[in-house]
């Protein structure tokens, strides 16, 4: 399995405006060939994956609007309260809402069939990523774009689950203590605990920067690579 965590960020590494606030702000400052960039990577995986607070806040679509394919939307969530007016609901491309085996009584499962999508059970009380990605990679699921918030991508990189990282970072600077970050969670107070990563690449594009990270494998020496 490959996983892919790939955001747009501020100089900063602020996700959204303000905090609870949307991302779509963001996108204001893109032009069609940058979002054709986004939907170019998403017709090129499996799967895209994002929590449910995005779902809530941002309401998105999560297709390929260009050429390719569209991927497996898949959206983790132990509480199910996805809302039932989302566009991933009422729109036809696969999608699969993973919960827990405490949710199988839930009411929401059914109305969630209702509207022909699939539910996953996958840990019992909190959403095991590590099962989860075994049950998808069983179903040909190899490759996953991971665009979802801090805490979603904070449980990517605490279960080192990430393989690598694509940014696009904006040129501004939002704030905010409380403004979503790339990965919010815990933390680490510990340098042994860190995740470290590798700069693959770097793009100057007029937009917004290009970053590319890969995950260091033990072994292997920290380097930048131009």
């Amino acid at each position: 399995m490959i996983i892919t965590v790939f955001s747009q960020i501020s100089i900063d590494g602020k996700m959204t405006l303000g905090q609870g606030g949307s991302s779509k702000g963001l996108f204001e400052r893109f032009n069609d060939d940058d979002m054709q960039f986004i939907h170019h990577f998403r017709g090129k995986v499996d799967a895209i994956m994002v929590g449910r607070n995005t779902i809530a806040t941002d309401n998105p679509q999560l297709t390929n609007r260009y050429e390719g394919s569209s991927p497996v939307r898949i959206i983790p969530t132990a509480s199910l309260d996805i809302p039932l007016s989302a566009k991933i609901l009422s729109s036809p491309e696969e999608t699969i809402i993973v919960t827990t085996e405490q949710a199988r009584g839930h009411e929401r499962v059914q109305q969630i069939k209702d509207h022909g999508k699939e539910v996953l059970f996958s840990g019992i009380d909190q959403v095991d990523f590590n099962l989860l990605f075994n049950q998808l990679e069983q179903r040909g699921i190899h490759h996953i774009m991971v665009e979802g918030g801090g805490n979603l991508n904070w449980q990517m990189f605490n279960l080192d689950l990430v393989d690598e990282i694509i940014l696009m970072q904006l040129p501004i600077i939002i704030g905010g203590v409380a403004t979503t970050t790339l990965a919010d969670g815990e933390g680490y107070n510990d340098m042994a605990m860190i995740k470290s990563f590798n700069l693959h690449a770097f793009e100057a594009r007029p937009n917004y920067n290009l970053l590319h990270f890969k995950r260091i494998t033990v072994g292997q020496p920290e380097a930048f690579y131009a």
